[in-house]
């Protein structure tokens, strides 16, 4: 889909509470551009929250912790492999996003809903462990480690960047990709973290609109209800 026609869905849907988008497969770079954009609106009161949900491209991004940007391999290296390098603004170190990923994106007022960044990430961390319920696996998160756990496998990470109260990143949660792009990073800069998917702990067959239905149901349900903390974790 379309930047420009992603927006005007945007737009269209401004009396609604919450809108989630399946935007399917697109870059990186269009897609953070697109994040901004949607963003700016937000704060102008253009449209209203929104989640975008999507694929990305083989990318490798980098947070704002440097220490926590660890490559395991030249940046020429990578190019020639077809995965992309670009640096961000969210929080946490180096990920990796490839197709069969699934991306979240929501574009939230946090402080029309009174939520702060701690619940906030929290909510991403239960909705992905909502989505892996659905396929038999049981998920955790950490304290002081964003992301959802599975053992001491990680599945999905969490980073999250707020301009003016508005959210913009989210959750990535491997299904069906290819996990060996996370062998050119140390993901979000944890030494001997193990990644793991769908795939790997139950052997689902593909099934990313039935991963893309679910997460549009639980962010229309929960911002729809409450939106609000529903536990005080640190």
């Amino acid at each position: 889909m379309r930047t420009d026609e992603i927006i005007s869905r945007a737009r269209e849907a401004k009396d609604r509470q919450i809108t989630c988008i399946d935007c399917g497969t697109i870059a990186y770079e269009q897609a953070l551009s697109l994040q901004r954009a949607l963003q700016q609106l937000r704060l102008e009161q253009e449209i209203s929250d929104v989640v975008l949900i999507m694929e990305h491209p083989p990318v490798i991004t980098l947070g704002i912790r440097k220490e926590h940007n660890v490559l395991r391999a030249r940046t020429e290296e990578l190019t020639e492999r077809g995965i992309s390098i670009v640096p961000i603004q969210r929080g946490g170190g180096a990920t990796a996003h490839n197709p069969g990923q699934l991306i979240i994106y929501p574009i939230i007022a946090l402080q029309e809903r009174k939520l702060h960044v701690a619940p906030y990430v929290h909510f991403l961390e239960d909705m992905g462990i909502a989505l892996l319920q659905q396929f038999g696996i049981t998920a955790y998160s950490r304290k002081r480690y964003p992301g959802i756990w599975v053992g001491e496998k990680k599945i999905a990470s969490v980073g999250v960047q707020i301009t003016r109260g508005v959210s913009m990143h989210g959750i990535a949660l491997n299904a069906w990709n290819d996990l060996s792009i996370f062998s050119h990073i140390v993901p979000c800069g944890i030494d001997g973290v193990i990644m793991t998917s769908i795939a790997q702990e139950c052997g689902a067959p593909e099934d990313m609109p039935q991963l893309v239905a679910f997460s549009a149901d639980y962010c229309i349900d929960y911002f729809s209800t409450q939106g609000r903390p529903t536990d005080e974790r640190d």
